[in-house]
């Protein structure tokens, strides 16, 4: 029988079996016999709980072969184990604060942890799977996950080319000093045969085509029934388990999630773990690992996690779902942005996204930024091109500015104006082409850069001049590009805020809070 006559068959016999009691969903796959894979193609027949046959009416038992396809009957969700060690294992119950919060930076790889721009907690989070490219522009690279990774807490749909994304959360803020924003959503959707979304890198971004723990990819592989005949091994490396080992059980099995009813899920059985107590269970993937790339012993991409049974889960091993790679880049061809997995020769190859553009950064912010121990070479090099960005104040600092602006009328005014501002201002900044340039080539990006540096290193001191002007020049160059483009209460308000602000050249951050307070 060819693939398409077994795919057939199958959905012929789904319409009969699930008429039959606990039958929940029919496979096509690989048999398994006392717990192990055996390689014989089979109608994977899932039920609820296994009843012996001598309990069942005549019409009620499942057959042992439906058109010349021999069915093999396994519980949903405890499936039994497969092949042990040295295959990576299933993983344990991972508790959400142990989920590998790290920011990969510079370089992006895939099986970090990432969040779409509608997440509010931080338990609305998935995996960033892999890195794919375009078929058709070389320029463009984009980040793989879930499109329910994209929703946020409320299921809210995000909007293609609007709804950002972040690693490894989706923070943002005015200067990009402190964002973990890494693109925006290009492409994607969730029906019955996908869940999947395409974040396009923002220019400048560093990738690698890797994956954690699973090394380079090197490309893309469909599993059909032939192949699901004998429980394939295959690898996937999420954010919340890390790496997983198991072996597909079957594919083309209807599940439905969310209330809605996929067709074409790929169940995938977690490899033994024998450290796991025997009265726990242990799974191929676990909530916050969605959006992770599901590959094979060659290192092939062939799926994508999205789900997995629900709790309470009974000891043993516990299925994981992944959908076929195909079905998951459907809507990204059907929406113009045609892509495929990127793939590398070696690990550790980086790549970057082509097209940013950096200001150079003002000499006169030079040593405070860069380091005055840094080499001249060094420092002439990271002036032309640009300030790396650096990472965000402690908590404690920021705490530390709350309560010192809110001493003197000054400060609590300048509280006022960002708390009324803020979300204008910031999209002002990232998505107005004008004052984005003006922002950077004032020297006030970096200003803003020193300011927030000043505040755990308050021996820093502000310099006379930017760019050979009094720093108040660089600040009126902002308020005025901002004057164009503001709306009217912001204009006001920066007109008042922008005469209220002392002159910070050769200042500290304690005389500037005590220039606040003498105004």
């Amino acid at each position: 029988m060819t693939h398409d006559e077994i795919v057939a068959a199958r959905d012929r016999a789904e319409a009969v079996l699930l008429r039959l009691p606990n039958v929940t969903s029919v496979g096509i796959g690989g048999r398994v016999r006392a717990g192990q894979p055996v390689p014989e193609l089979v109608l994977t027949v899932y039920v609820d709980v296994k009843v012996p046959a001598d309990q069942l009416a005549p019409s009620e038992r499942i057959p042992g072969e439906i058109e010349g396809l021999p069915t093999d009957v396994v519980e949903m969700p405890t499936v039994g184990t497969t092949r042990a060690a040295p295959a990576p294992p299933g993983r344990p119950f991972i508790p959400f604060p142990k989920r590998d919060t790290e920011k990969y930076r510079p370089t992006l790889v895939g099986g970090s942890h990432m969040q779409g721009e509608l997440a509010v907690s931080d338990y609305n989070m998935g995996t960033l799977g892999c890195i794919m490219v375009s078929t058709t522009n070389a320029a463009k690279a984009y980040a793989l996950t879930n499109w329910h990774v994209m929703q946020g807490d409320n299921h809210e749909d995000p909007t293609l080319g609007d709804t950002k994304a972040g690693q490894p959360t989706n923070k943002d803020s005015i200067t990009k000093c402190c964002s973990d924003i890494i693109g925006t959503l290009a492409a994607g959707a969730r029906n019955t045969t996908t869940d999947a979304a395409l974040i396009e890198l923002k220019p400048g971004t560093k990738w690698k085509a890797d994956v954690l723990d699973i090394g380079p990819l090197i490309g893309e592989h469909p599993v059909d029934s032939t192949e699901a005949g004998t429980h394939p091994a295959v690898l996937m490396h999420g954010a919340k388990s890390r790496l997983n080992g198991g072996r597909i059980l079957s594919i083309g099995t209807p599940m439905t999630v969310d209330g809605i009813h996929f067709t074409n899920v790929m169940v995938i059985v977690p490899n033994a773990n024998t450290a796991v107590d025997p009265t726990d269970p242990y799974f191929f993937g676990q909530p916050g690992d969605s959006g992770a790339v599901v590959v094979n012993d060659a290192n092939q991409v062939v799926g994508v996690f999205f789900a997995g049974p629900s709790p309470p889960y009974p000891a043993g091993a516990i299925a994981g779902w992944a959908l076929p790679l195909a079905d998951i880049k459907q809507p990204f061809a059907d929406q113009s942005v045609p892509v495929r997995v990127a793939t590398a020769a070696t690990a550790g190859i980086v790549n970057t996204v082509p097209g940013a553009a950096m200001a150079a950064l003002p000499q006169e912010l030079a040593p405070a930024l860069i380091g005055a121990r840094a080499s001249a070479e060094a420092r002439e090099r990271l002036v032309a091109v640009g300030l790396p960005l650096g990472g965000e104040p402690p908590s404690a600092a920021l705490r530390r500015l709350e309560g010192d602006l809110e001493g003197s009328a000054r400060g609590r005014g300048l509280v006022a104006f960002w708390l009324r501002h803020q979300h204008e201002l910031l999209e002002l900044i990232n998505s107005n082409r004008r004052v984005m340039i003006t922002w950077h080539r004032s020297g006030a990006s970096g200003l803003f850069q020193l300011l927030t540096r000043m505040l755990s290193q308050p021996d820093l001191t502000v310099p006379e001049t930017i760019n050979g002007q009094p720093v108040g020049h660089c600040l009126d160059a902002v308020c005025a590009v901002l004057d164009r483009f503001a709306s009217p209460q912001l204009r006001a308000d920066l007109t008042r805020t922008r005469a209220a602000l002392p002159e910070l050249g050769g200042l500290t951050y304690p005389r500037i809070c005590s220039a606040l307070a003498a105004g």
